[in-house]
């Protein structure tokens, strides 16, 4: 498996980093995250490990889902979830892990910097009650 950090201290076993690979590796091939069975295939375990596995990625952050025990949706406890092409999620989990970062981290710098560049050239940023940025073109339409 490809070595991913562990969570900035926040105790993964060499298993958890093992399935956190993995599934970055999937997310990266295929633009989605792998069910508990597939997950199960990769990591030659059985389904009802590969779930453990997944449910204590939550618990630490590293993973999340819609709902306490539902299908993993993507990466971190917090955010949204932004859908990508599959050759981009390669490229940034590629990044992310050489990187020592979170995917979600690396993929908020990036949008920022990006929203940072923008800014004032083509779209003004406003900020919402929640701290979601919101693009308003010259015309004052958000988008």
């Amino acid at each position: 498996m490809t070595d991913v950090p562990a969570s900035h201290g926040m105790g993964l076993t060499a298993r958890m980093v093992d399935a956190l690979a993995a599934i970055t590796a999937f997310v990266g091939r295929h633009g989605v995250m792998p069910s508990r069975r597939t997950l199960a295939a990769a990591m030659s375990c059985s389904p009802n490990n590969a779930n453990r596995l997944m449910q204590r990625l939550v618990e630490r952050g590293e993973l999340s889902t819609a709902s306490p025990g539902g299908v993993l949706i993507g990466f971190g406890r917090e955010g949204v979830l932004i859908s990508v092409r599959p050759h981009t999620a390669a490229r940034l989990a590629a990044f992310a892990a050489a990187a020592g970062d979170k995917v979600t981290a690396v993929a908020d710098d990036a949008i920022n910097l990006h929203l940072d560049a923008v800014e004032g050239d083509v779209a003004a940023i406003a900020q919402c009650g929640d701290g979601v940025a919101i693009i308003v073109d010259e015309e004052g339409v958000a988008s």
